[in-house]
């Protein structure tokens, strides 16, 4: 069993008030659904998954789904998938309340887990239930207290982290006369100043092209490296008066009324696209994003892109997620056996080793120091990605961040889309925070 640990910034969320789409609170120890057994070999078996942001399109492309099923012939796997997290979270709170429709793996984002382990813990299956719970102690201690409620339950398997890195077309800075290698970009970004005086650089080479895709990334790569973001350690929001969340929504603001971006809302048709195209030069690199750009910008653009680490030695996270199944799932105990494949040391080490998504697993994490990628000019992204995620702070949680995000970086889409001022558009996510979540 994974015992309950000190998790005070996690722990203390249970207590701030909740007012997120309409879910209502639930049971402490008492919603247990007690053990489950083991899968049936010979059992035919369908497992449904409803997921987002390419969590199992990025299993599929590294063969981890071909291998299970040939290990599992009587698995028969199904799994359909959305982009965009905002939509996939709020279908998911519809079928939550409706009580019907929950598939037998339904994957979780951290900015919601302070929820799910506060107010939804009737609702998922516990990790310490299953045949899977020693697993948990390779993950870090980060990752499952996200996940663990007050009183000790685990309600998902940590599938990934997302540590932060810069990604650039180096085809187009070399375009430009400016450096085009990791080892030379890296060398000129030596802080945020520099990273923007070269995006200057650049659009004057370029006669005005984007240096990055959108001020809403470049804010969560601003607040990533922060050891706060929407709340504090006791678990208050404090978005509007830490020293984090109005500087870095000032700075990209500035940096989308420059022109420096190309006015993208993230995980748009349009900003899968410019993926291809080239339409921006540098973007916000979570580990999770080289799997997306090889999605969307194709193989034709492989050796146009590479990465570079974080200036200043600093480390951030943008992301991870959970593998939750739902307690009253009739396959409850294949759907764990398939979660733990998926979330197994082997099996993250695989899909990182793709170029698709960084381990949570700490086993796996020692085993891809020297990986580099190909696709990315042979960038060394196991190196820049470790030293990110070691050097990344553990930043609060809180019940609301994920609906906190939305709002910020929202208005933000409306400074680079609608011309509103940034003071106006701080204004106006407030305005939204405040309505939504008090």
């Amino acid at each position: 069993m994974f015992s309950a640990r000190s998790r005070k910034a996690v722990l203390a969320v249970a207590a701030v008030s909740v007012a997120s789409l309409g879910l209502g609170a639930c049971g402490g120890s008492e919603a247990s659904s007690g053990p489950v057994g083991t899968a049936d070999p010979d059992e035919e078996v369908t497992i449904t998954v409803d997921s987002f942001g390419g969590i199992f399109a990025n299993y599929d492309k590294a063969g981890l789904l071909d291998q299970y099923r040939e290990e599992h012939p009587n698995v028969t796997i199904e799994f359909s998938e959305v982009q965009q997290e905002p939509d996939y979270w709020t279908a998911l709170a519809t079928k939550i309340n409706s009580g019907s429709g929950l598939a037998d793996i339904q994957p979780l984002e951290i900015s919601r887990a302070a929820l799910v382990t506060s107010q939804q813990q009737d609702v998922w299956l516990d990790v310490n239930d299953t045949e899977f719970a020693d697993q948990l102690s390779e993950e870090t201690e980060a990752a499952v207290g996200a996940i663990t409620t007050e009183d000790g339950a685990v309600l998902g398997m940590p599938t990934d982290s997302g540590p932060m890195a810069i990604c650039f077309r180096s085809d187009k800075l070399e375009e430009a006369g400016l450096p085009s290698t990791s080892e030379e970009l890296a060398a000129q970004v030596t802080d945020w100043d520099a990273y923007e005086s070269l995006g200057q650089q650049y659009q004057e080479a370029t006669g005005g092209d984007a240096w990055t895709d959108s001020a809403s990334g470049y804010y969560r790569l601003l607040t990533s490296v922060e050891p706060v973001r929407n709340y504090d350690e006791e678990g208050n929001p404090t978005w509007d008066t830490n020293e984090t969340v109005k500087p870095a929504f000032d700075r990209a603001a500035a940096v989308a009324a420059q022109g420096l971006t190309a006015g993208l809302d993230q995980f748009s048709p349009e900003w899968n696209t410019a993926m291809s195209t080239g339409d921006f030069a540098t973007i916000a690199c979570p580990a999770w994003m080289l799997g997306y750009i090889k999605q969307q910008a194709g193989e034709e653009n492989a050796g146009n892109w590479s990465a570079i680490p974080l200036p200043e030695g600093l480390g951030g996270n943008w992301g991870g997620s959970f593998l939750a199944i739902p307690r009253d799932s009739e396959n409850a105990a294949a759907a764990a056996d398939l979660a733990a494949f998926l979330t197994s040391a082997e099996a993250e080490k695989t899909e990182f080793e793709a170029g698709l998504a960084f381990p949570s697993n700490t086993v796996a994490q020692e085993q891809i120091q020297d990986v580099t990628d190909e696709y990315f000019s042979g960038a060394p992204i196991g190196q820049i990605f470790s030293a990110s995620a070691q050097a990344a702070p553990a930043q609060p949680l809180g019940v609301d961040d994920g609906a906190i995000d939305i709002a910020l970086t929202e208005a933000l889409v409306t400074v680079e889309a609608n011309g509103v001022s940034p003071a106006d558009a701080w204004e106006s996510a407030s305005s939204t925070i405040e309505d939504q979540v008090g």
